[in-house]
């Protein structure tokens, strides 16, 4: 049966999205069959890739009846669009069950989670089999954190990412903090994605880190593949 890996935080702006395409090709390439999904109708992580979703039925009325709405979007990779972010309290346990559905279709599931508040967030949450947290090194993220570690679900983190990041004093100190905050707890701080000017320009062409031959994009590659190993070796 597959995994459930959800990329959460409440804060936006953190690079959630791009965190998400990436993991989910990278598993992909390593020849897991992987679902990519969001849980905000603006399918951002869609986006990132190079797709569009042009409306009408997806992820509501899979729910509702059962048949798969997907979008291959690249070897062993499928996308699966969200049309509307309301679901109503009664779909709950369809939601857990189209999951289900998933996890016996899929090596894993790799959910874009959005920071708002509704009931697919809410099961998703309840259902994932582990949490990666993207934050950047600032105030109100590492605050932020700590929060998040002490709700229901912190249990379920596994990685903390310092994303987009810029090699300041005050980044720097944030780190060694959060260094010694999550020392021996189980839970990994990976070390830091920079910024990148080529991140940006591949998610203006519709393509993942993985799609490029670049020099300058060896670094990230290394980075997310010690997160993607992280993943697999859990």
């Amino acid at each position: 049966m597959g995994k459930i890996i959800t990329i959460k935080n409440n804060k936006g702006g953190v690079g959630k999205s791009t965190l998400s395409k990436n993991i989910a090709h990278g598993l992909a390439m390593l020849e897991f069959k992987t679902a990519l999904i969001t849980s905000d109708a603006q399918n951002d992580s869609l986006i990132l890739l190079g797709g569009w979703f042009e409306g009408g039925k997806g992820f509501k009325s899979f729910v509702q009846t059962g048949n798969e709405i997907k979008i291959k979007i690249r070897e062993n990779l499928d996308y699966f669009p969200v049309e509307t972010d309301i679901f109503g309290i009664n779909l709950k346990n369809k939601i857990k069950s189209t999951f289900t559905q998933l996890k016996d279709s899929y090596d894993y599931i790799v959910v874009d989670c959005a920071p708002v508040f509704n009931i697919l967030n809410d099961v998703i949450l309840e259902i994932t089999d582990e949490i990666i947290v993207p934050i950047k090194l600032d105030k109100l993220s590492t605050a932020g954190i700590t929060r998040l570690i002490e709700k229901a679900e912190g249990d379920k983190i596994t990685q903390i990412v310092p994303n987009l990041y810029r090699s300041t004093k005050i980044s720097k100190e944030y780190f060694r903090n959060l260094t010694d905050f999550f020392d021996n707890t189980g839970v990994v701080l990976t070390n830091p994605i920079p910024e990148s000017v080529i991140e940006e320009q591949l998610s203006e062409k519709g393509k993942t880190i993985w799609e490029t031959q670049s020099k300058k994009a060896e670094e990230l590659q290394g980075l997310y593949g010690d997160i993607i190993g992280g993943i697999i070796n859990d």
